[in-house]
């Protein structure tokens, strides 16, 4: 431009409109910043359950077994489970269908972990204390999960664990004498930090890899 002339107009409009292009695009790569941080937090504060198969529980405290002791006579320690997977049901072994299906499934889906598989331990109450001596328990167990923990106790410290842990259960005696037990077929996922997670009906254990995919996901976010 030569001393003394008047600027272009157009010239000028050209350099404003690309300096509101500049301002616009670093704005926006700001908000953006902002956004997928915001994100990335948002995603890390969401409980485990929250992306679970199972249906999430209220993140709290799991129930004590106040009462109960596992097939050797020892009373069961949260605090031993600690940065472990912990799935609770709630059965009996003269069950016919549902228990012997849960824990076969169970079976399946932790055998698709890998080392994983020695943070998972599964705890079976019994809902029927007095068939369901400690070797009766234990040898029933040993044909699906040789390591899960097998709970038994009287009948007011099995009803009062079973009320806290939500299952329902009736007895429905037989025209020949015998009983069977009607109760809740549902497993209890319990987390690293010994907080509820999520809970499984049957419908939601029957593809192993949805549990597997849920433990490896809880566990590795440890």
């Amino acid at each position: 431009m030569r001393d003394g002339a008047r600027p272009d107009p157009a010239a000028a409009d050209v350099l404003v409109r690309r300096g509101s292009w500049k301002a616009s695009a670093l704005r926006a790569a700001v908000v953006s910043l902002l956004l997928l941080g915001t994100l990335y937090v948002w995603s890390r504060l969401q409980q485990p359950g929250d992306s679970l198969h199972g249906t999430p529980l209220e993140h709290v405290p799991a129930p004590a077994f106040d009462g109960l002791v596992d097939t050797r006579g020892r009373a069961f320690d949260w605090q031993r489970q600690r940065g472990d997977a912990v799935l609770v049901f709630f059965g009996y072994t003269h069950c016919p269908d549902v228990c012997p299906i849960t824990l076969a499934a169970l079976a399946q889906s932790l055998q698709r972990l890998g080392p994983l598989r020695q943070r998972v331990r599964v705890v079976f109450v019994t809902l029927d204390p007095v068939r369901d001596t400690a070797p009766v328990l234990r040898a029933y167990l040993d044909a699906f999960l040789p390591d899960a923990v097998g709970l038994r106790g009287s009948l007011a410290a099995v009803s009062t664990a079973a009320r806290q842990w939500g299952v329902t259960w009736r007895r429905i005696d037989t025209a020949n004498g015998n009983y069977w037990l009607d109760h809740t077929a549902a497993v209890t996922l319990v987390g690293p930090h010994g907080h509820l997670v999520a809970r499984y009906g049957y419908a939601q254990l029957t593809d192993p890899g949805w549990l597997a995919g849920d433990l490896r996901t809880l566990l590795e976010r440890r």
